[in-house]
């Protein structure tokens, strides 16, 4: 790139004589002293490397100055120690191990595979261990496809012979589920693993074609989790981990709509994690016909996120950015991106053929060593692990996956495991139960219970004047029996579901008045602004009604709130749009996942 004048030491004064003279920094750099010399050894060192941090758009202070001291001074160069350095290798090997076993068993089969971002899986790993080791209890992970079969092996421990039996062509269900389901690399699971001491559940999403779509998804399910678990201060204790495209991360509006999501009440989760395997390409399609900014992660600072961009070929770059990333969450509940820039060995999928649009691109990656290779020299140039050692722990993965490859043939699920979990208890309807219908009505002592919460604001609260007299003829109505209004309804139908002990969320677009100034489900004070539901006030035993203005989002918020529902089956929860037609807005959610 060419030079810049504030990267210039004589910008500021400082000559060619002055290069070697010793200047008091007060500890900036690790240092107490410094050349000029020195200092521009350093800061080439952290900022010039194998990552690259973007945090000067941060207003924050107390964040900026985090991020400068844990960057300066290049700690990723000091390497890992025997130990780390051959777990590191193993988890390369175990992630390329799988693409070129699938490759080599599987041809032609798509599987849209990681080969290129193989680092992708240890990043998660370093990820995962260091939530963990901070009070993470569970993580919620969405993807794409690219990769996806990679991580469910990998991470989420699926096991290799479920996967190799969908291969295969057998159904991911067992023969008691009806439908066709979906193709593998849609798929998600769930695990529990142990790591630090404590039990941490793993789930990654079914994600459908549209690659973003699962985004708001999986944060939705990330509150709904903390919720439950009484994290609604901090929440630290749940953690999302949201993996992107470069293409899609600049291209798709959902993910700004998740980011915008990020700090608002109603909707914050204590920071998520963004994770782009970078391939330098769309579909076919360039980084100057993808995004307009300089890079694909330029939407990140519209929420003032740090960005870290890092070197795939560099795993123990990689591994010490995982590591800041999830510390950076955990130190201040908001996002942070991890860009990792690495390429992708093949076509779109594996039956593709890249020369078409990018042949100089191709030709060289085609002559590029695998990262895993690359390290596994770089090992062997240390001593710390001799080139038989590394093809040991090869070819034992390989045996490994063998092994999984001969069983898959007589593999068949036995259970289906959508109702485990925060569904236990729940039950599929089957043909022969007994078709019963309950009785949901209230009592009338019951109703006029919820009146009277729905009228009778507290005696110091100053009402503005119309919603005094709204709540005025709102008394005559309980006490007349008469000219009971389609809002009035709507509030006994919660309170009803309130006072039976189920939780209740509303959540959309001005819903806390409603559009047509018809709801008025939180009352303002005039005189202080503050707010007063009067749902919540039925009675001392009832269940809470959380309800919130959403931003002008329809598909981020209903995918949040779909999301929000699939951890915690036992809360109403529900989505209102501005306007009827304003749900078109939303169609990809209602097409992907509701319907």
């Amino acid at each position: 790139p060419a030079s810049h004048a504030e990267l210039d030491p004589g910008s500021y004064g400082f000559g060619p004589g002055d290069r070697d003279r010793a200047i008091f920094i007060d500890g900036v750099l690790g240092r107490e002293s410094a050349t000029i010399n020195e200092i521009l050894d350093i800061v080439r060192a952290s900022y010039c490397g194998a990552i690259g941090v973007e945090f000067m758009h941060i207003q924050n202070p107390e964040q900026k100055t985090w991020i400068q001291r844990r960057i300066e001074g290049a700690p990723w160069t000091a390497g890992l120690d025997a130990a780390r350095k051959t777990e590191l290798l193993t988890q390369l090997t175990e992630a390329e191990g799988f693409e070129a076993f699938c490759q080599r068993r599987y041809v032609g089969t798509k599987r849209f595979g990681l080969e290129g971002g193989e680092v992708t899986i240890p990043a998660l790993h370093a990820i995962i261990e260091t939530a963990a080791t901070a009070g993470v209890s569970e993580i919620a992970i969405g993807m794409p496809h690219r990769g996806r079969l990679n991580t469910l092996v990998n991470i989420v421990r699926k096991p290799f012979t479920a996967v190799f039996s969908e291969f295969g062509g057998a159904s991911s269900q067992p023969d008691s589920v009806q439908g066709s389901g979906d193709v593998k690399y849609h798929l998600g699971t769930s695990t529990d693993v142990e790591i630090a001491g404590q039990m941490v559940h793993i789930s990654l999403q079914p994600n459908p074609s549209h690659l973003e779509a699962v985004d708001p998804v999986v944060i939705g399910k990330v509150r709904a989790r903390q919720d439950a678990a009484g994290d609604v201060k901090q929440r630290r204790s749940i953690m999302g981990i949201l993996m992107h495209g470069d293409a899609a991360f600049a291209g798709q509006g959902l993910v700004y709509e998740t980011l915008a999501m990020s700090q608002l009440i109603g909707y914050r989760t204590g920071g998520t994690i963004h994770l782009i395997v970078n391939n330098q390409i769309g579909f076919t399609t360039v980084p100057a016909h993808a995004y307009s900014g300089l890079y694909c992660t330029d939407v990140a600072k519209s929420i003032q996120s740090p960005i870290l961009h890092v070197n795939g070929d560099q795993p123990e770059a990689v591994m010490f950015a995982a590591r800041f990333a999830a510390e950076f969450r955990m130190e201040f509940g908001t996002d942070i991106v991890l860009d990792i820039v690495c390429y992708r060995r093949h076509g779109h999928n594996e039956t593709d053929e890249p020369a078409f649009t990018q042949p100089i691109m191709y030709r060289a990656i085609k002559e590029l060593p695998t990262t895993r290779a690359k390290y596994a020299e770089r090992l062997a140039a240390e001593g710390a692990l001799t080139a038989d050692q590394s093809k040991a722990i090869w070819d034992a993965f390989q045996a490994k996956l063998e092994e999984a490859y001969q069983a898959a043939q007589s593999y068949r699920p036995n259970k289906a495991d959508w109702l485990e979990g925060h569904w236990s208890g729940l039950k599929e309807a089957s043909d022969d139960d007994e078709k019963v219908e309950t009785s949901t009505a209230l009592s009338s002592e019951k109703l006029q219970e919820i009146g009277r919460a729905l009228y009778t604001p507290p005696s110091d609260f100053e009402l503005n004047p119309k919603i005094a007299r709204q709540l005025e003829a709102k008394r005559a109505m309980f006490e007349s029996g008469q000219g009971v209004d389609w809002s009035t309804g709507e509030a006994l139908a919660f309170g009803g579901v309130l006072t039976d002990g189920a939780r209740v969320r509303l959540s959309g677009e001005d819903c806390q008045r409603g559009t047509f100034s018809q709801r008025h489900a939180v009352l303002i004070d005039q005189a202080n602004q503050n707010e007063y539901v009067p749902l919540n006030n039925i009675g001392a035993d009832q269940a809470k009604i959380e309800i919130y203005n959403s931003l002008l989002s329809e598909a981020g918020v209903l995918g949040f709130e779909y999301g929000y529902t699939l951890a915690d089956p036992r809360t109403l929860v529900l989505w209102e749009a501005q306007f009827g037609d304003f749900a078109n807005g939303a169609q990809v959610i209602i097409d992907q996942f509701l319907a």
